[in-house]
C-alpha cells in the first residue's frame, strides 16, 4: 500500500513581519498589505503560521489567498478564498496549509484590518515541504 509522507525543509522563511516581531513590513491595516510569494510545484506545499496582534483591537484581522500562474500580480487577481478572523487584542495564532490541492503556481496571503480603527502587527512564516510516495 503506497502512502505519501512530507520532507519539510530546514528552515521557516519569513514571509512578513512587523516592527512589534522585529521585522520591517508595515503594520497590516484597512489598506490589504501582501505577504512575500509562496512558489509550489505539483508535489511541493507550504505549512503557514500567523501571529498577529490588534492591541485593544475592536476590528477584525481579514486574511486572504491568492494565487497566479507567473509571478507577475497585476492586482486584479480574485482571492482563492477569504476569512474574517475575530480579534480579541491579544495575540492569536493560526496555521494553514497551501498543498497541492490548489495545483502549481505562486501564492500570497493579503492581510488587512476590518475597519479603519485598529492596526496589526502581523509575523508569518512559512516551512516548505515536497510530497514523497512510499510503498509499505
Amino acid at each position: 500500500m503506497a502512502h505519501e509522507s512530507h520532507l519539510y525543509d530546514e528552515s521557516d522563511t519569513k514571509l512578513y513581519r512587523t516592527d512589534g516581531y522585529s521585522g520591517t513590513s508595515a503594520d497590516v491595516n484597512n489598506t490589504e498589505r501582501y505577504t512575500n510569494d509562496i512558489d509550489l510545484t505539483v508535489n511541493t506545499g507550504a505549512a503557514v503560521d500567523f501571529k498577529f496582534q490588534g492591541s485593544g483591537s475592536t476590528d477584525d484581522f481579514v486574511l486572504s489567498l491568492y494565487k497566479r500562474r507567473n509571478s507577475v500580480w497585476d492586482g486584479n487577481e480574485r482571492a482563492l478564498w477569504s476569512i474574517i478572523i475575530t480579534s480579541d487584542g491579544n495575540e492569536d495564532c493560526y496555521h494553514f496549509t497551501v498543498d497541492g490541492s490548489y495545483g502549481a503556481g505562486h501564492f500570497r496571503f493579503g492581510m488587512q484590518s476590518s475597519g479603519s480603527t485598529d492596526t496589526f502587527e502581523v509575523d508569518a512564516e512559512m516551512r516548505q515541504w515536497r510530497s514523497t510516495d512510499t510503498i509499505a
